[in-house]
C-alpha cells in the first residue's frame, strides 16, 4: 500500500499541491536557511509554487520570512528566481493593486450579464461545453480545485484576494469563483492585466 503524502500550501497563492511539485525553502536546526532542492532536509519548511508569479509575490511581500520567522539570504532568493527564470528586475503588481485594477471590469461584466458567479453556475456552464476564463480566490476549496482540475480550462488564482473580498465586490456574503466566456472582451481585458495572462490549471 502506497503511503499517502500530505499536500503543502503555497505561501503566495495558497494553492495546495504535492510537496514534490513545489519549491521548498527550509530553516535548518542550526538556523541556516537554504533552498531544499531534494526536499529531504530536516527543519521548518515553507513552500512556493514553481512559477514566476508566486515566486515574485512571495519575495516582494516577504512571505517566506513570515512563514519561517527568519530572514531569507539573498543567495537563496537568487536561487528561487533562477529556478523559475525570474529576472531580479521583473516587476509584479501587488495583489491588492492588481485586484483594484480588475474590480471595475468585473463589475461591468456583471452588469452586462456576462459574469458567471458561484461554484454551481461555473461548473454547470463548463459541463455544457462552454469555454471559460476562470478566476479563483486564494482561499478556494480543495474540492472546487479538484473539480476545475478535471476540466481543460484557463484559470488564474487571485493571490491575496479572499472569498469575502470578492463577495463584497459582487454584493454577496462571499464568492470563491467567477468566470467569463474566453472570447469576451471583458476576459481579454482582465487577462491583459494579469501576469502571463493567467495560468492554465495543470
Amino acid at each position: 500500500m502506497r503511503r499517502s503524502v500530505n499536500p503543502r500550501r503555497c505561501v503566495a497563492c495558497r494553492r495546495e499541491r504535492a510537496p514534490r511539485e513545489m519549491l521548498r525553502v527550509v530553516r535548518r536546526p542550526d538556523g541556516q536557511v537554504a533552498l531544499d532542492e531534494q526536499g529531504k532536509t530536516s527543519g521548518r519548511g515553507a513552500y512556493v509554487c514553481p512559477d514566476p508569479q508566486c515566486v515574485a509575490l512571495c519575495l516582494k511581500r516577504r512571505l517566506l520570512e513570515k512563514s519561517l520567522k527568519c530572514s531569507v539570504p539573498a543567495e537563496v532568493q537568487a536561487k528561487l528566481r533562477a529556478a523559475v527564470n525570474l529576472e531580479e528586475c521583473d516587476a509584479l503588481p501587488d495583489a491588492a493593486e492588481l485586484f483594484e485594477e480588475i474590480k471595475g471590469t468585473l463589475g461591468l461584466a456583471r452588469r452586462a450579464g456576462e459574469l458567471i458567479v458561484g461554484q454551481d453556475r461555473v461548473l454547470g456552464a463548463l459541463s455544457t461545453g462552454q469555454n471559460l476564463f476562470v478566476l479563483l480566490t486564494h482561499d478556494h476549496s480543495v474540492t472546487l480545485k479538484r473539480s476545475i482540475d478535471a476540466r481543460t480550462v484557463t484559470t488564474h488564482v487571485l493571490a491575496g484576494v479572499s472569498r469575502l473580498e470578492l463577495g463584497q465586490l459582487l454584493g454577496l456574503r462571499q464568492a470563491q469563483i467567477v468566470a467569463l466566456p474566453v472570447q469576451s472582451g471583458f476576459a481579454e481585458k482582465i487577462k491583459g492585466l494579469l501576469p502571463e495572462g493567467g495560468n492554465a490549471v495543470e
